[in-house]
């Protein structure tokens, strides 16, 4: 998912880049992306590529709210046993994103929030601040939280926001807002 508010991208995705650059082949990892990501396994946790099964979310919403679900379990074989995400907006300056997830794989999971804008941590609030609006995330108690700084093509660098969640099987919900 995207995140656009007062102007600008606060839940980036990171596009492409020239190929000849090495960075291209760490861009297509899940983990540059804003979803949840199975943690503790051998190997780097992956989607089946090529997908064979079309995935969609359902939803419906207006002007003031919005609420959306995926079955993102297709395509995970080995990784996810479910994987449901949740979109919940119930008004225009609150999203929250809760994952219900059981794996087959792993010791828990992360959920990953890629940005380029200045992030910083109080307590256990995350704030992305932007020119004229500021998100805040809130992740549940007993959750970490970490905030990588990662490079991007031509030597411009990003931040991914990391909570993680131990466990096989769990729920794991943010709560966004977005505010001045």
């Amino acid at each position: 998912f995207v995140l656009e508010y007062a102007g600008e991208t606060f839940a980036a995705d990171l596009g492409i880049c020239d190929y000849e650059d090495p960075i291209h082949a760490v861009y297509k990892h899940c983990q540059r992306h804003n979803m949840l990501v199975p943690v503790g396994t051998p190997d780097r946790a992956h989607p089946q590529n090529p997908l064979m099964v079309d995935v969609k979310p359902t939803g419906q919403g207006d002007e003031r709210a919005f609420r959306a679900t995926i079955d993102a379990t297709p395509g995970w074989g080995g990784y996810y046993r479910r994987w449901i995400r949740h979109w919940d907006s119930p008004a225009p300056d609150v999203l929250v994103i809760r994952d219900e997830y059981e794996l087959a794989k792993g010791t828990g999971v992360e959920f990953y929030w890629q940005t380029k804008l200045p992030v910083e941590q109080r307590d256990r609030t995350i704030l992305i601040r932007g020119r004229n609006g500021v998100v805040s995330l809130s992740p549940p108690v007993g959750c970490t939280i970490r905030i990588d700084r990662l490079d991007l093509a031509d030597g411009e660098k990003h931040n991914r926001i990391a909570i993680g969640k131990e466990g096989p099987q769990g729920t794991l919900e943010v709560t966004v807002k977005l505010g001045e």
